[in-house]
């Protein structure tokens, strides 16, 4: 009888402290991870260990076995765990937020969704599959995060925010750091309308052209011509078809290259300026900057894009920290099934990954899975631009 006691006593002693802890497991290996009713399959955080490892290959050195490696001054295979584990509760901290804040995903953000899922599933799909990560997984794993990402950050900075960014505060960093402009171009070739073959343009041609355009230039500075009339009259005149903008541009004036930069920068709105490179010369205008970013301000998708130029870093921060407060419950069974080794086998033990190679086999099947297999078994089985 003592020891029937002992072994009730010892049975709750166990229960009392699986409930206190997040380590605590069950027999079905299905599933890595539930807050609440949200449940993570197995697959999902397969996939997040597949990221993890992809980051860690680019931290160590080529030359050896991603597992063998260290980072940041531990164990390659130890940061690779805690980077999944990381992205993992990173997935119920935006969850939790996200319907703490009453946010919900509409038809529209549904759609994402799927196109999110596949864009990647049909280039991935032998790969993923190698591994055990099925589409379900892949999909809530990744794109629905995603999508609920892009949303809390939206939410967030946007008006009315925990965060929120002022809008003066932001039109003053794009006027800081972007420049707005037009242009059409001129090419110092030939083209043998036979044979397709082009050649240069002798000096004089290059000297012929560079002179008409500044003459363009400086009508469009007096108001005589617009750049779109600029350049018609200018093919009008010598039969042939300038490359021209179908409309603005707006850059960061550090992503600009040098040619690019050094003709628009002393330029007034509404003024040209002629850039000349070998391959040909640019009729560069400068728009008003201050006019596009009210056309910004306007479009949610470019504004959540600056915002995120501006604020991502700290968002990610904010989402890092954070995360590391959820409680989540492990089923330690089925993670502590998932081999490693299996997925350094399918994206590569040196950190080149092989996943195209194998995913080109099944480039585009739609299927999808409801359920998950088994780690265990996955284990068994990846013209010039004005930029620089």
């Amino acid at each position: 009888m003592k020891n029937i006691l002992k072994r009730a006593a010892a049975g709750i002693l166990a229960m009392a402290m699986c409930a206190g802890l997040s380590g605590c497991y069950s027999e079905d290996k299905t599933w890595a991870a539930k807050v609440g009713e949200e449940t993570m399959p197995i697959g999902g955080y397969i996939y997040y260990l597949s990221s993890a490892y992809s980051q860690g290959a680019a931290l160590v050195d080529s030359e050896a076995d991603v597992l063998g490696g260290s980072i940041e001054g531990t164990g390659a295979s130890q940061w690779i765990e805690d980077k999944a584990m990381e992205h993992l509760r990173s997935y119920y901290f935006v969850s939790q937020k996200f319907d703490g804040l009453g946010l919900t995903l509409d038809e529209e953000d549904q759609t994402a969704v799927k196109d999110a899922t596949g864009s990647v599933w049909g280039y991935y799909k032998t790969a993923f599959e190698k591994m055990g990560i099925s589409q379900d997984s892949f999909e809530q794993a990744y794109s629905l995060y995603n999508v609920r990402l892009q949303k809390l950050m939206a939410a967030l900075y946007g008006e009315g925010g925990e965060k929120e960014l002022p809008e003066s505060e932001m039109r003053d960093y794009y006027l800081d750091n972007y420049v707005y402009y037009n242009y059409f171009f001129v090419a110092y070739t030939d083209k043998d309308e036979e044979t397709g073959v082009t050649s240069p343009k002798s000096d004089e041609d290059k000297a012929a052209i560079k002179e008409d355009l500044e003459e363009h230039i400086e009508r469009i500075n007096s108001g005589e011509e617009t750049l779109s009339l600029a350049a018609t009259n200018y093919a009008n005149a010598t039969q042939t078809e300038p490359n021209i903008g179908e409309e603005p541009v707006a850059m960061r004036k550090e992503a600009m290259s040098d040619l690019f930069m050094n003709a628009i920068k002393d330029l007034k709105n509404g003024e040209a300026g002629l850039a000349e490179s070998d391959s040909g010369a640019y009729v560069i205008m400068k728009m008003d900057l201050e006019e596009d970013f009210e056309a910004l301000a306007a479009d949610e998708n470019r504004k959540l894009s600056l915002i995120g130029e501006m604020k991502g870093e700290e968002f990610t921060s904010y989402v890092e920290e954070e995360s590391a407060n959820v409680n989540v419950e492990l089923n330690q069974k089925a993670i502590g099934s998932v081999k490693l080794s299996a997925v350094a086998d399918t994206l590569g033990k040196k950190g080149t990954s092989s996943a195209e190679s194998s995913a080109s086999e099944d480039e585009s099947s739609g299927e999808s899975s409801s359920s998950e297999e088994s780690s265990e078994e996955s284990s068994e089985a990846e013209s010039e631009s004005p930029t620089e």
